[in-house]
């Protein structure tokens, strides 16, 4: 997915670099010069931050539809960078019968 994206980037001007980013805990980001796009990315971030960093550039400058970009990936950059949303949601459920909290008993008055 890292060199898709990176592929991605290249092919519409963007220009991609790896530095160690030693003064800022920063994973990278977009930054805009005259005349040219670059996206820096840290040395030191994990592949999926490297993605992650990359998808939102991407989305920022309007690249989310590129033609090179696969399903998923397409997916990472509609969503900017942030991972999927849990398929499955917790489902409201009825609260349980029985002694609550602080101890109240079933007619809601506290236990002695």
């Amino acid at each position: 997915m890292l060199a898709e994206l990176t592929q991605v980037a290249e092919s519409v001007g963007i220009e991609v670099r790896s530095r160690t980013l030693r003064h800022a805990p920063s994973l990278g980001g977009l930054c805009r010069m005259p005349g040219r796009t670059l996206v820096l990315l840290s040395s030191r971030a994990t592949p999926h931050e490297r993605c992650t960093v990359l998808a939102q550039a991407l989305a920022e400058l309007g690249h989310a539809a590129h033609p090179g970009l696969g399903t998923e990936t397409r997916a990472l950059v509609e969503r900017h960078g942030r991972p999927a949303p849990p398929n499955s949601a917790p489902e409201h459920t009825a609260p349980k019968k029985g002694p609550g909290l602080a101890g109240i008993g079933e007619r809601g008055r506290r236990r002695l």
